[in-house]
């Protein structure tokens, strides 16, 4: 056999090692990242429930009005990071940054009535004490978190 085909056939076998272990890997870091947030959100779960004191009839109500409060709110938030960071490329005009401040506030205020709207749904389930104690609760929780993540 010639050696620069046994040298390519052995490259490629090495190259295809790699892959296969790179995607492996990959996989393992994206399944540890998916079973941390799940453990993160699990965590947040616990705390509303345990503040907040629901009644089954209540929670029955309250946790998909939540739920879908909070995916509209992360949607906010993650528009307003990447205007913030993706939108810091050289060379933007000032006119340009105030077009990406005022869209920041924009959204701010997107956030705002978002609160509003759900702050009266929320009260079709729970009390108004409760709803107090679900800020509380999202408060500690973000507060319980940050120092989660400055210890690592």
């Amino acid at each position: 056999m010639d050696l620069k085909f046994i040298a390519k056939l052995h490259l490629k076998f090495y190259a295809t090692l790699l892959i296969v272990f790179v995607a492996f890997s990959s996989a393992q870091a994206q399944r540890r990242s998916e079973e941390e947030i799940k453990r993160i959100q699990d965590a947040k779960v616990a705390i509303i429930t345990n503040r907040l004191n629901l009644t089954p009839e209540q929670s029955t109500g309250f946790w998909p009005v939540y739920n879908e409060y909070s995916h509209k709110r992360k949607d906010i938030h993650r528009a307003q990071r990447k205007l913030i960071n993706d939108k810091k490329a050289e060379g933007t005009t000032d006119e340009q940054v105030l077009d990406n401040l005022k869209e920041v506030q924009e959204l701010r205020q997107k956030e705002l009535d978002l609160e509003k709207e759900y702050q009266n749904r929320f009260l079709k389930v729970i009390t108004a004490s409760q709803v107090i104690e679900l800020y509380k609760a999202e408060r500690t929780f973000n507060d319980m978190l940050i120092q989660r993540l400055k210890q690592r």
